[in-house]
Formats: structure tokens, C-alpha cells, sequence
């Protein structure tokens, strides 16, 4: 009878006694055998806490993957990693199953509802319709032009499409680090979004000046607000919000975010420094109700607002909301703030979490001490009962104040492109550096949005041949 013939050995690992027994033992990678078509890689790896390893056999179709399945295994048992999985466990690893892993890091790495709400819905509209049941390990670029693909037929904005090959992106980065998908196929290769037309000198971020509304016409607004959401107002609807023209003054002249605008309380104004503090942000999950979460980027900062917004508008309301008389000093006012303050930070000391102060120490929305409420729930309005809001002052400004009507093409939050560029940096000669801080944002952002390379050297030339 003829003996069956051994396998080629084609590479062998170095010796390792790690995992019991008397002899070392090497990971060994067999050329097929005779009747097969499988390569074949040996090793071993550990089956359970203070349990015995266990000798594993991993097969592959060409020596090509054999040998990455055998260098994976070498490396794994170097750094102490997890070991090459089998074949089955690598098809059950769909896109599927990575969404679902992307979406767990990114609650765990803190991201916001809305943020989360965005990466669901992009998942689940664009991602998972199209190539949800493609193995990790077969992900390729044409699975990711089909997404895009899709993407292009309800995503008509440029950003919408490059915030959905983000999320693509940032799932291929998870998948290489799970060991998911190998390192050397990128499935993004060669997939570009089309270029936008944008002014010589400028970035893709950058604002258009036609987008940043002047100072006539947020004055214009801010007191139509006045009028048809103040005391002596008609509309139920309008009057919900009294402060609707006071906020769009902090808006426009502080740069604040909506979130931000609607997290501010009475404590957050420092009425002696002319400041104030923006530390946290109005937070409204869909089908679940509103909280006071953490400012954007975290990233803790004051704004200077003009003398008459904070004594004529603000200092009435906080007023109001500590409970002093109509007639109460600045200094009164500053004592009571200063008490609620201190009040707050003396129970923050009391709990486990040490990163509490003041500032984010919790207290039930309802009992809290908010300058803009809705005065129904007693509570910040939901940003879609504002922009509501917002748009019936602008319809009033534009039948009623047509030199000063506000574009339908300029939406609310570019009343912190006005702040940022028309109030900071012109008005009040602020260098970049420091309408960032007040921004809250990164230098970079902040000259990305509104600097263009070689703008006033434009200008100046064209005073110049104006002469001539």
C-alpha cells in the first residue's frame, strides 16, 4: 500500500514555548497536499483563561493569503494579540457588523446625539441599503462608488456627500484597526468627490462675503423681534419667546452657536467683566427630550458683549431669574450670581466626579436659571420652533423695512459670521487670533472660513490702477 505523501513546508515562524508542553513549537505554513487545493497554516492559541492552547489550522485559497494569514499569526503571537480567525468568522464580519461596531466607538468616544443621529441616518439610508452584506474582508472601491452612487440621487449638497465618504473613511480606519480588513486594500482608492469652483486664494471652507449680513440688517431683526415677540406683541406664537430679539443681539454680536445661545443661564453673565462664559449647550435629541450637555469641542471661552445688551437687556432678566427687585444694584446682582456659584461648587466638590465645577454641575432642566426660554415648557426652545420663529421676523422685515431686509439666502447662525467678521475683527480691530478664542474655535477654522490669500493686495492694486 503507498504512503500518502507530506505536505511542503514552506515557511516555519521561530521557536516558542508559550502555551504549555515540554518542546518548542514553530507556526508552519504547508503547500496543498495531495487531493487538495488548500494551503494550510498551523499554530496555536490560547482557548481560555488557565486553560491549555489549543493547535489551530487556518487554510486559504492561494499562498499569496497563506502567507498573510501565517504573518498575521507571527505577529499576533509577538505583540500577544488576537490570532487570525477562520474563514467563517471572517465571512460572518459584514459591513453590517462594522457599522454597528463604528457606532459603538463613537458613543464611547463621547459624540454628541446629534452627531450620532447624523451617523445613523447616513448608515442606514446610504451605507447599509447598498453593501451591508459585503464580508469586511471583500470591501473594495466599487462597493464604495455604489454607496456614493446612491448618496448623489438624495444628497444634492457638496457637504452632504463629503460628510458620507467621512463616515466610509472612518470605517475603513476602524476596520484596519480591528484587523478587519487588511492594511494593504484601501476601498477609498481613487474614490474623489468632484472639486468645487472656489476664489483664487480660498479654501472649500470659505465664506462668501455675500453670506455675511451687515450690521444694519441684524439690527433691523433683532428689533422686528422686539416687536412682535415683546410685551406689547398679538401673535401667541411670537410671544412664546420674548427675548427672540435680545438673542439674535448675542448672536450677532457674540458669535455664539444656537446651542450655546439657548444653554446660557443667569450665571453664566459676568456683568463686571462684560462677558460671558460659554460653557455648555442646549442638546434636543430627536423623540427624547432636551439637556444641557457640553460646549463643542469642549473648549470653554467668554465673549465680550456691548455694555447696552448686557445692562439694558441681560441685567433685567437675570434679575428677574434670581428672584432680586426690579430696582437692584449691579452689585446686588453680581453678589446673588456669585452666592449661586459658589453654591453649586461646593456640591460638585461633594461628588465622585472631580471634573464637576459650577459651571456643569447638573441641576434638572427645569429648575434651572435659563435667560431664553420658551415660556410654554419653561424650557430653551427646540431649534425647529426657532428657525419657525425666525423666518416670520424676516418676512415682517421684508414688507416692512425693505432697505433693510434680511436675504432668505443668509440663514441664522451667519449672524456668527457677522460677529466674527463685520463686529470682532473690523469693528472692533480684533486680530484673527483672538475672534477664534471668542469663537471657540481653532485658528485654522476661523482663517479657513473667512481669510482669502492675497485679498488685500487685490485691494490695494485696485486702488492703485483706479488713479491711472
Amino acid at each position: 500500500m503507498a504512503t500518502r505523501s507530506q505536505p511542503k513546508l514552506l515557511a516555519q515562524g521561530k521557536p516558542r514555548t508559550s502555551g504549555g508542553g515540554s518542546r518548542p513549537w514553530r507556526v508552519r505554513l504547508y503547500a496543498p497536499s495531495t487531493g487538495s487545493n488548500k494551503y494550510q497554516v498551523f499554530f496555536k492559541a490560547p482557548a481560555g483563561e488557565g486553560e491549555p492552547w489549543r493547535r489551530v489550522l487556518r487554510r486559504a485559497s492561494s499562498e499569496e493569503e497563506a502567507r498573510k494569514i501565517f504573518a498575521q499569526a507571527e505577529a499576533a503571537l509577538d505583540t500577544e494579540q488576537a490570532t487570525p480567525v477562520g474563514a467563517d468568522v471572517r465571512a460572518s464580519r459584514t459591513i453590517q457588523m462594522l457599522g454597528e461596531e463604528y457606532l459603538k466607538e463613537s458613543l464611547a468616544r463621547g459624540k454628541q446625539p446629534r452627531t450620532m443621529e447624523q451617523r445613523i441616518s447616513r448608515l442606514n439610508a446610504h451605507v447599509l441599503p447598498t453593501i451591508g452584506d459585503v464580508p469586511v474582508t471583500k470591501w473594495r472601491v466599487e462597493h464604495s462608488r455604489r454607496v456614493m452612487e446612491k448618496g448623489s440621487r438624495t444628497l444634492f449638497c457638496r457637504r452632504g456627500r463629503e460628510d458620507l465618504r467621512g463616515q466610509l473613511a472612518a470605517m475603513r480606519k476602524l476596520a484596519w484597526r480591528l484587523g478587519w480588513l487588511d492594511r494593504s486594500i484601501d476601498p477609498l482608492d481613487g474614490l474623489e468627490i468632484g472639486r468645487a469652483t472656489v476664489h483664487h486664494g480660498a479654501t472649500a471652507q470659505y465664506v462668501d462675503p455675500r453670506l455675511r449680513p451687515e450690521t444694519r440688517q441684524v439690527k433691523a431683526m433683532a428689533a422686528a423681534a422686539d416687536k412682535l415677540c415683546g410685551s406689547d406683541g398679538t401673535d401667541p406664537l411670537m410671544t412664546r419667546l420674548p427675548l427672540f430679539g435680545t438673542k439674535i443681539r448675542v448672536a450677532g454680536f457674540g458669535g455664539l452657536r444656537l446651542g450655546e445661545q439657548n444653554a446660557l443661564r443667569a450665571i453664566d453673565v459676568f456683568f463686571e467683566h462684560g462677558y460671558v462664559h460659554v460653557n455648555g449647550s442646549w442638546i434636543t435629541p430627536r423623540k427624547a427630550l432636551g439637556f444641557r450637555g457640553p460646549v463643542k469641542n469642549h473648549v470653554l471661552h467668554e465673549v465680550p458683549l456691548p455694555k447696552s445688551l448686557m445692562h439694558d437687556e441681560l441685567l433685567p432678566r437675570v434679575r428677574e431669574l434670581l428672584d432680586l427687585s426690579p430696582t437692584a444694584s449691579l452689585q446686588q446682582v453680581i453678589n446673588a450670581q456669585e452666592a449661586e456659584r459658589q453654591r453649586r461648587a461646593s456640591l460638585a466638590q461633594r461628588e465622585r466626579d472631580k471634573a464637576l465645577a459650577w459651571w456643569n454641575y447638573p441641576v434638572p432642566p427645569e429648575d434651572e436659571l435659563w435667560l431664553f426660554v420658551d415660556t410654554v415648557t419653561g424650557l430653551p426652545v427646540k431649534p425647529e420652533m426657532h428657525n419657525e420663529r425666525w423666518h416670520r421676523v424676516r418676512l415682517w422685515v421684508e414688507e416692512n423695512d425693505t432697505e433693510r431686509s434680511w436675504p432668505k439666502t443668509i440663514v441664522y447662525r451667519n449672524l456668527r459670521h457677522h460677529a466674527a467678521t463685520k463686529w470682532f475683527h473690523e469693528e472692533l480691530g480684533e486680530p484673527w487670533e483672538v475672534v477664534a478664542q471668542y469663537l471657540g474655535d481653532k485658528l485654522t477654522t476661523v482663517l479657513n472660513h473667512y481669510v482669502r490669500a492675497g485679498e488685500d493686495a487685490l485691494r490695494d492694486s485696485v486702488s492703485k490702477l483706479m488713479s491711472r
